[in-house]
């Protein structure tokens, strides 16, 4: 028999929740189990659903054919939203990420002003930082897919080289990989060590053939 509930608690990053149904019973979600919905975008805490049960694995009631009946509330507090930062507190926690693009896209910009043969590195920096946009997206769409996913060493990898600008951004503006503390705590990482090497270049205590002859090239 359908039934009615609401979406009290929610792990964006994993797909999973539960709701609370009419009843009282506390129902698993998976997102694979949530038909889209017009006007509808990612479950949120707060959310009214129908849907049927089915015996899950472990032999519980799961929602199956579940949807969103009307178009999602802002997130609540009366629940746990996991992995889905709000967007009312996304200027304060989140703006770093801008900050911190910005910081590397001016040290590379000065370095390359101050010594000419860095340009080529201006250019790496472009082209990785584009790379890592995109891979951030594709990741964050086969997320919401419920598909294979790219791995965190690949966008760790491909920040290190040079895409950490491309990588900042995306988190900031697809809201993703943000709820992870060990994936932020290798981002910022990552972030020094470009701030670190940039600053050096652009003074001078460090040369690109150094650096070019410690990674073997």
């Amino acid at each position: 028999m359908r039934q009615t509930g609401e979406l009290v608690d929610w792990n964006d990053d994993r797909g999973f929740g539960f709701i609370r149904a009419a009843s009282g019973a506390k129902i698993f979600v998976h997102i694979s189990a949530i038909a889209p919905t017009n006007g509808a975008t990612r479950p949120r805490i707060g959310d009214r659903l129908s849907f049927d049960t089915a015996p899950g694995r472990d032999g519980r009631p799961s929602a199956t054919h579940a949807m969103i009946t009307g178009a999602n509330p802002a997130p609540t507090t009366g629940g746990r939203q996991r992995g889905g930062p709000q967007r009312s507190v996304s200027g304060r926690r989140l703006a770093w990420r801008f900050t911190l693009a910005l910081s590397i896209t001016g040290l590379v910009a000065l370095a390359s002003a101050l010594h000419p043969a860095l340009v080529v590195l201006a250019g790496v920096y472009c082209v990785m930082s584009l790379v890592s946009l995109v891979l951030y997206y594709s990741d964050k769409q086969r997320a919401e897919a419920n598909q294979w996913r790219i791995s965190e060493a690949t966008l760790h990898g491909v920040d290190l080289v040079g895409g950490i600008i491309g990588g900042l951004v995306a988190q900031e503006l697809f809201r993703h990989k943000t709820a992870k503390r060990e994936f932020i705590a290798v981002t910022v990482l990552i972030a020094i060590v470009h701030l670190l090497v940039l600053a050096a270049l652009a003074s001078g205590q460090l040369d690109l053939a150094t650096i070019l002859d410690a990674i073997g090239l």
